[in-house]
């Protein structure tokens, strides 16, 4: 019987039992026939067998992952594949990308990144970033304008727009064909470690003042305190694109690693 369907059966059975009565013996008393008066039989209506109604099965309340670009099977037939890839993921993002060679530069400048460096050649972006404007204190000493973070506000709102969840899936699609780049670099260790390390640095990055001291002794300006100078071009680049954006990146991913 399927669990929630029930049916009920009721069976009713009359027996009419017949009694003699015991005359005394010595008493002669004509014993008419007693009229037997049939018993009358209640008439059972057995209820009609509810109707059976199968259930529908319960539909499951996760919604349908969009799908996703698979990766090709070689690197050097990628680079078709990878703006499929970028032009679902970010059409925004699309417009920057360079597009030769987009999965070798990736892992390149993963690989610099982890590192605390910048990738100056084999850009896997040609973000347009205005010049660094500043603030002249005096003859020897500027402060960067609060204008310079918003170079990197449609860029950072790109990327961070893009659902934690669905970089994952990519990333775990592609990580296979990621680690034969990675391979040809010569490295001994793997492409997703040096994924996990270039994360662990941007989190890592930590607050400056945002009125600090610059100098410009040759082309390009530098901190005047030599402590910040010498941390990495990664650091810096950080602290350049403003603690908003510096904070939003950071949020982004925190929530990434878990899909990572």
């Amino acid at each position: 019987m399927n669990n929630g369907v029930k049916i009920g059966i009721v069976a009713v059975i009359v027996i009419v039992i017949g009694a003699y009565f015991v005359i005394k013996p010595e008493e002669k008393t004509e014993i008419q026939p007693e009229e037997v008066v049939p018993a009358q039989i209640e008439q059972v209506i057995e209820p009609e067998p509810e109707e059976v109604v199968e259930a529908e099965p319960p539909t499951d309340p996760r919604p349908v992952e969009d799908p996703i670009v698979l990766p090709p099977e070689t690197l050097n037939e990628s680079d078709d594949k990878v703006m499929m890839a970028i032009e679902k993921i970010s059409p925004t993002i699309a417009q920057w990308v360079v597009p030769e060679e987009q999965v070798r530069k990736l892992v390149l400048a993963v690989d610099l990144l982890a590192d605390g460096k910048l990738p100056l050649r084999h850009k896997p972006l040609e973000y347009p970033i205005p010049t660094f404007a500043v603030e002249s204190l005096n003859d020897d000493e500027f402060v960067s304008e609060d204008s310079n973070a918003e170079r990197m506000n449609s860029l950072i709102n790109a990327v961070t727009a893009i659902p934690p969840k669905t970089m994952g899936r990519y990333y775990q699609a592609w990580l296979p064909l990621l680690e034969k780049a990675y391979g040809e670099l010569g490295k001994e260790d793997e492409f997703k470690t040096r994924v996990d390390e270039a994360v662990n640095r941007i989190l890592a990055a930590e607050d400056i003042e945002e009125d600090e001291r610059l100098v410009q002794p040759h082309v390009f300006y530098q901190f005047e305190d030599n402590t910040l100078e010498q941390k990495s071009a990664l650091d810096k680049a950080l602290w350049r694109m403003g603690k908003e954006n510096r904070e939003k990146l950071q949020a982004y991913l925190k929530e990434l690693k878990f899909y990572l």
